[in-house]
């Protein structure tokens, strides 16, 4: 997947976080760690592994980049 994909995604995804508080979209740190956490609530709520799923996107990220991980 391109690099212009998957930033349009991350603001997509930050955007539409901002809008559901009924805030105009963010996008700095602040977003960020709001859209992570209630991320890490979705992943508790639903059973899935946040700690995982970070850790495949860091591996994931890195493989992209040609980096060793």
């Amino acid at each position: 997947m391109s690099h212009c994909i998957r930033i349009e995604a991350a603001r997509a995804a930050l955007a539409r976080a901002s809008w559901v508080r009924g805030r105009p979209p963010a996008y700095g740190e602040d977003a960020i760690i709001d859209l992570l956490a209630d991320i890490r609530l979705w992943c508790l709520e639903t059973g899935l592994d946040f700690s995982r799923c970070d850790h495949l996107a860091w591996v994931f990220y890195f493989d992209e980049e040609g980096r060793a991980a």
